[in-house]
């Protein structure tokens, strides 16, 4: 069989490839681990075996390189199978464990399972002619579960984003005075971010200059002043419609726009800025601005992207401000701009109610997934489980498991509980 092996090696070199997976044998009997090594290499000559014959050898490794499936013998000297498992899982988390012993007993495999361990092997007969192909089962659930964290995380993160931006919204839209409004966004501005300083400058009339409306910072930093060649430099690519994009700058960049505020940036201590276009039905209004001096923060492509929202919103806060503070200005003496106020008062209890609804959709949003909330929409349809479950395309048994869910999750004994909870929570 070395030979075999051997060959298939050279074969394998001889073409180009490349060892694509790395396998650690953690075995203290020599032959065992020859018998492994040659039923790995003999199913594949692209995995890399590698060998330790302790526990102390094997975790040295681990820390020393990267492997993608462990295989552990069980019985090894001076280390429980357990216990090696379980410093194993924590050392690499995500990586496929596969226990050998010689011990068939589900007592023993139910504990090195919740250990840490993935996979179990007896060594009964030739029992090196299943490891490859456990290997590779192990493998492929490590990466299945992989990409499902990684969603998850995704998902996660696309909830916080939201919940972010809900916050900011109820927040700037809860006012239609502009100072006021500002105030509020700089602020959240810094504490969402955990930026050094937040502001937001707008472009004044007549003259049509960039101007600082509003500014807050940490660490008692110097404020900026409207000279600040910083946002009159932005200003002037802003002026190009093709250019009103978000501009990302750290202290040591070398292209034209760094090299003409780097002066500012020392002077303010700035490591890294970004800055973001207000822009109102195709009108420039002026710019958001975030900068770090501890460090030169990376402004994330999710930074850009929630920062570009948060400026819309900003955008048509500020326009409602201003929209109604001429309208307060020229009421008392044009009494047809009456109906104009009654409508943007309107316009506030609309927001209000919008603020209430979306309170409500993101308490919802924490309590249930999303496949719950849909269920639980169709519950308030008056659906039954079986139309449920036809709409949804998942089965009946399914739909009666997100029913009995949502009764535990929101504590309500009746289906006709869940269809008020959803009328008073708006998911109707």
């Amino acid at each position: 069989m070395d030979r075999d092996v051997n060959q298939a090696n050279e074969v394998a070199v001889a073409e180009g490839f490349h060892r694509e997976r790395r396998v650690l044998l953690i075995e203290p009997v020599e032959k065992d681990m020859l018998l492994m090594k040659d039923a790995i290499l003999s199913q594949s000559p692209l995995y890399d075996v590698d060998f330790a014959m302790d526990s102390a050898e094997a975790q040295a490794k681990v820390k020393d390189r990267s492997y993608d499936v462990l295989v552990v013998d069980n019985d090894l000297p001076g280390a429980s199978g357990e216990e090696l498992v379980r410093n194993l899982a924590k050392l690499v988390p995500n990586c496929p464990i596969i226990v050998v012993t010689e011990v068939d007993s589900p007592g023993l495999a139910l504990k090195l399972l919740l250990a840490g361990a993935s996979d179990y092997l007896a060594k009964f007969g030739e029992f090196q002619k299943f490891l490859p192909r456990m290997i590779t089962t192990n493998l492929h659930r490590a990466i299945i579960i992989e990409n499902l964290k990684e969603m998850y995380d995704r998902l996660e993160q696309s909830s916080r984003d939201e919940a972010l931006m809900n916050r900011f919204i109820m927040s700037i839209h809860g006012s239609l005075d502009q100072s006021d409004i500002l105030e509020r966004a700089t602020q959240s501005l810094l504490a969402e971010f955990k930026a050094s300083r937040a502001l937001v400058c707008l472009i004044g009339d007549p003259d049509n200059t960039m101007r600082i409306a509003s500014q807050v910072n940490r660490d008692n930093l110097n404020p900026f002043s409207d000279k600040s060649v910083l946002f009159s430099k932005y200003h002037d690519l802003l002026l190009d419609v093709g250019e009103r994009r978000p501009l990302v700058v750290l202290q040591d960049d070398t292209y034209a726009f760094a090299k003409d505020v780097k002066s500012e940036l020392i002077k303010h201590h700035i490591q890294s800025m970004v800055m973001v276009p207000l822009l109102y039905r195709g009108k420039l209004l002026g710019l958001l601005h975030l900068d770090e001096h501890k460090v030169a923060r990376l402004w994330t492509a999710r930074d850009i992207n929630l920062l570009s929202r948060i400026a819309n919103q900003l955008a048509i806060a500020l326009a409602q401000a201003k929209l109604y503070q001429i309208v307060e200005t020229q009421s008392t003496s044009i009494s047809k701009l009456t109906d104009l106020c009654s409508q943007l008062t309107q316009v506030v209890a609309s927001t209000k109610e919008m603020t209430e609804r979306t309170e409500s959709h993101e308490k919802v949003r924490i309590k249930l997934s999303t496949r719950e909330i849909e269920v639980l929409k169709k519950v308030a349809l008056g659906l039954s489980n079986k139309e449920i479950a036809e709409e949804l395309h998942i089965t009946e048994g399914t739909t009666e498991v997100h029913v009995s869910r949502l009764r535990k999750k929101l504590n309500l004994g009746t289906r006709a509980a869940l269809v008020r909870y959803a009328y008073e929570n708006h998911l109707s």
